[in-house]
């Protein structure tokens, strides 16, 4: 009797160990692969930043042009209004001074 209720208790014991060893290795297989998904998400971020740097990099060369060009535009108004100015005081001289 008391021998059938103790073998009873140990089976059941040992059935529990064997569901938490079970429960555990489960556990850990699920950690494993979150870690690997960490490492997955973490090339995919690196990969993210650097594609950033390299999106502003351009970007700050793109701005640079537009500012030479600015430049270079306004340069060349400032010759082209004198040239108008030479040709028009040079019309107005010939104009009165050559008749």
């Amino acid at each position: 009797g008391q021998q059938m209720l103790q073998e009873d208790y140990a089976e059941s014991r040992s059935l529990s160990v064997r569901d938490i060893e079970k429960s555990v290795t489960e556990l850990a297989g699920v950690f494993q692969k979150l870690g690997e998904m960490v490492s997955l998400q973490q090339e995919q971020i690196e990969r993210i930043d650097s594609n950033m740097d390299e999106t502003l990099h351009h970007v700050d060369q793109g701005h640079n042009q537009l500012i030479k060009y600015y430049q270079t535009m306004t340069g060349n108004r400032a010759l082209m209004a004198k040239i108008f100015v030479v040709l028009i005081v040079s019309m107005v001289f010939f104009i009165i001074f050559g008749t």
